[in-house]
């Protein structure tokens, strides 16, 4: 019972390291979470890296380019798609 105990502490420990306020990849934590209706579109030309540089605010480029990703599911846009901002 002890031994499980400790297992399930450990994996609380474990996630809590691994993941930030929101369980966001920690790398991501701090970047806020999408608000309602926080969106832009794309234009042609744009990627993740240019949204990020227009929208970031004081937050960190490569932080907030990695919560696009999460929010986008993935790293590839389109021309007229909705970007969802952190």
């Amino acid at each position: 019972m002890l031994v499980a105990a400790t297992i399930g502490a450990g994996a609380l420990v474990a996630d809590s390291v691994l993941t930030g306020p929101g369980g966001v990849p920690a790398s991501a934590a701090g970047a806020g979470t999408a608000g309602p209706g926080r969106t832009v579109r794309a234009d042609p030309g744009d990627s993740l890296w240019s949204i990020a540089e227009a929208h970031r605010g004081d937050i960190g480029i490569t932080r907030y380019v990695e919560a696009l990703i999460e929010l986008n599911g993935g790293t590839q846009i389109e021309a007229g798609q909705l970007v969802h901002l952190p």
